[in-house]
């Protein structure tokens, strides 16, 4: 998932600003015995004046680690080996959860939040179990309480249960008969990994600029 730091007051004064809503991660389509995240893109920045929001890691698939990030991608796992997911930016966003496996099941971590840590994904032959994606940040800027940037659910394997989206748009996960959700849309919400080899194309959430400021 995407970072959502909160930042200081800017003292700005009148002028135009260049506003850039950092683009959702992207993830292609891949069919049974592809394990690997061909063409994956991390999350884009989002930049307002002298702020930027980093863009979320891409999470890890077989036998790969999580990518860093404004908060980092969940780890994958491969037979007998478990892999770390990305770090989070300091002040943005948290660590992805890390991968499982033994010889015959493997599932992958959460990923991770602004506000916590995705979950390291549970053991189980056969039924290894997806980690849960790391809450985001809840926020009032515009008046009410909204929560962003929530960490996406890691798969699970076979008959393993799937990790759920944090809090702030994460998607959820899938085991390997399930599909998985996409971020949700301008909350920087990471995406929900499949399980197995199959899935469809997944988007993390789009980022938001928000800007509050007085009239006078």
């Amino acid at each position: 998932g995407g970072g959502a730091s909160a930042e200081a007051a800017l003292n700005l004064t009148a002028a135009d600003y260049t506003v850039t809503v950092g683009a959702g991660g992207t993830t292609p389509a891949v069919s049974s015995g592809s394990n690997l995240n061909t063409g994956a893109t991390s999350g884009g920045n989002s930049v307002f004046s002298s702020i930027t929001s980093t863009g979320g890691g891409i999470g890890g698939t077989y036998d790969s680690s999580g990518f860093d990030g404004g908060s980092g991608g969940g780890g994958g796992s491969a037979n007998n080996t478990s892999r770390f997911g990305g770090n989070g930016t300091s002040g943005q966003g948290k660590n992805g959860g890390r991968g499982t496996t033994n010889v015959t099941s493997g599932a992958g971590g959460g990923g991770g939040g602004s506000s916590a840590v995705g979950a390291d994904a549970g053991p189980g032959a056969g039924s290894a179990s997806g980690g849960n994606g790391g809450a985001g940040t809840s926020s009032n800027i515009t008046g009410s309480a909204v929560t962003r940037a929530g960490g996406g659910g890691g798969g699970g394997d076979t008959s393993g249960t799937a990790g759920t989206g944090g809090s702030g748009g994460g998607g959820n996960g899938a085991n390997a008969s399930g599909t998985p959700t996409s971020g949700t849309a301008n909350t920087g919400g990471g995406s929900g990994a499949g399980g197995g080899d199959s899935r469809g194309a997944l988007n993390g959430g789009s980022g938001i600029v928000i800007v509050r400021y007085a009239i006078s």
